[in-house]
């Protein structure tokens, strides 16, 4: 099961962001990033100089069945 968790921005693109800025983390079974979101919930570049905090865990999903991703998204008020 792969993990969704909400982060804040410490640096995004190599500079810090002038407003608190949040984001998503996904995370495959393992603990390894394999996806970094905006906080509208599109994609960004893994290795574009970001660091992060974790705020919390929004919750686990099957990598088979995308919908439920989405879900934890829409929950947190994406969308």
């Amino acid at each position: 099961m792969n993990r969704l968790d909400k982060i804040r921005f410490v640096l995004l693109y190599g500079k810090p962001p002038e407003d608190m800025c949040y984001g998503y983390m996904e995370l495959d079974p393992d603990g390894h990033m394999i996806g970094l979101y905006n906080k509208f919930g599109e994609e960004l570049d893994l290795y574009g100089g970001h660091e992060v905090v974790k705020v919390r865990t929004l919750g686990t999903f099957d990598d088979e069945d995308r919908d439920h991703f989405y879900s934890l998204l829409e929950s947190d008020g994406v969308g």
